[in-house]
């Protein structure tokens, strides 16, 4: 493919000659056409490198002929972390010959070639769910295989809603589903909702609301991520919410995910979030220490990279805080040691504590800079509130300091496990002052009020 080639030999003056031929000219080209080219890695650690230094040039640069821009799709060869298989030249998916078809066209998100069941850890927290899950897929996420016995039940649950903090697995649970559908032969998308936004935009203007209903209301499975974004988008509810209908109605299975459940939706329509909550809501549990342990354990074991216990310790003490930031951080390091190795290739055994911490200097630096301090909670519940800071530190009794002062104690309680008289010692109170307050605030959450409840959610997003 002649754009491809060209698109290598601009990246050679970038990387140069000998990264691109050690890690691009490697990739294997299975098909391609006008406006997409299907590649495949031949292992993780080639996609990983791709994912976060190539595709964002080629979706600014790739073009064809006649200057449109070309669409990749990256699978991993004979790897458990690429579960889902490209179709061949004789089965094109449905989505294409529609799209060959119709002028107007719809770019779905990508799907991560490592999202797969088997690299997706379950803890004990979240094994309900997930078993819940497998009445979809098949898969024994206690034992990692595919049982034939599962029967695919789609319909019964209609729809399933995922919510859960960011790192409990909700985007690689969608995608993985995702995978395993469009493997069974249904025509399975996986959207976010931003893009689900911006296809309602661009169908507006280009005055193909048509095509764009036909696309969507002809699915097999929709399955789309971080709904909580439709917040104040009206015209994008109103297509989702018919869409929804059409779907639910011709028996079609409808996953969605977001970061809080149906009731603590912010600023979305209530007949929308009402039929959010037709089937079932799975709330996922924020990893716990051994939970992140375990899963970068089962990480380190599927990509055969096994790290000294040193450093095992080191990434978990500093990057904790998310699982994704941890995977984030031990993808980085495996693959700035794979570029600093002569011939593309590193052992593990070779890693020394003192290379992890230089490899991942700027992520740590990072990591300061967003790490949650007691000031951070100040500042920010300061903002929301707009109060002056000062005001809040103050002696004042009106109940406009008073309450933003008792979420900072609490927060500075929930979120960094402060003991109640260092609490004080923020305040100039003392501790039983401090536990009288979390506790009030506390109280209040047990009580499901929901404007504080959703504060609360909306001042850890913030911080996060």
């Amino acid at each position: 493919m002649k754009a491809w080639e060209n698109f290598l030999l601009q990246l050679e003056r970038e990387f140069g000659k000998n990264v691109i031929s050690n890690w691009l000219r490697p990739l294997r080209i299975l098909r391609f056409d006008a406006g997409n080219l299907y590649l495949e890695a031949k292992d993780y650690f080639q996609a990983l490198w791709f994912e976060e230094h190539i595709r964002p040039k080629a979706e600014a640069h790739l073009t064809n002929n006649n200057d449109r821009k070309i669409k990749i799709h990256l699978s991993i060869a004979n790897n458990v972390l690429a579960s889902a298989k490209q179709p061949n030249a004789r089965s094109a998916p449905r989505k294409k010959e529609f799209e060959e078809k119709k002028p107007f066209r719809l770019l779905f998100d990508d799907l991560n070639p490592t999202f797969t069941f088997h690299s997706l850890y379950c803890s004990q927290d979240n094994l309900v769910p997930f078993k819940l899950i497998s009445t979809l897929c098949g898969f024994n996420f206690e034992k990692k295989i595919y049982e034939t016995s599962i029967s695919p039940d789609l319909g019964s649950l209609n729809p399933i809603y995922l919510f859960g903090p960011e790192g409990t697995g909700k985007s690689h649970l969608l995608v993985a589903l995702t995978k395993n559908f469009q493997e069974r032969g249904l025509q399975a998308v996986y959207i976010k909702a931003e893009t689900f936004t911006q296809h309602v935009v661009d169908a507006i203007r280009a005055g193909e609301m048509s095509a764009f209903r036909q696309t969507y209301r002809n699915i097999d499975v929709l399955l789309m991520d971080d709904v909580h974004l439709l917040s104040r988008k009206t015209a994008t509810q109103e297509e989702l919410f018919h869409t929804f209908n059409a779907l639910h109605l011709a028996g079609k299975q409808i996953v969605l995910a977001a970061n809080c459940s149906p009731q603590e939706l912010q600023l979305i329509e209530p007949r929308l979030i009402s039929r959010f909550e037709w089937g079932i809501s799975l709330p996922l549990k924020p990893l716990n220490p051994i939970d992140m342990r375990h899963m970068l354990d089962l990480k380190t074991e599927l990509l055969q990279f096994p790290l000294v216990e040193k450093i095992k310790e080191f990434l978990i003490a500093n990057f904790s805080t998310n699982p994704k930031k941890l995977l984030s951080a031990l993808d980085t390091l495996i693959l700035r040691a794979h570029l600093q190795s002569k011939n593309g290739t590193f052992s593990s055994t070779t890693l020394t504590l003192a290379n992890a911490k230089y490899y991942l200097s700027d992520l740590l630096r990072e990591m300061e800079q967003q790490a949650i301090t007691p000031e951070k909670i100040l500042r920010t519940v300061a903002e929301h509130y707009s109060i002056p800071q000062e005001e809040i530190l103050g002696k004042s009794q009106s109940r406009d300091c008073v309450y933003p002062r008792q979420v900072v104690m609490f927060l500075c309680r929930l979120k960094l496990k402060m003991p109640f008289m260092k609490i004080g010692e923020i305040f100039d109170r003392d501790h039983s002052t401090v536990m009288t307050s979390i506790k009030r605030i506390k109280n209040s959450l047990d009580s499901h009020e929901n404007e504080l409840v959703n504060t609360i959610n909306l001042l850890d997003q913030k911080l996060q």
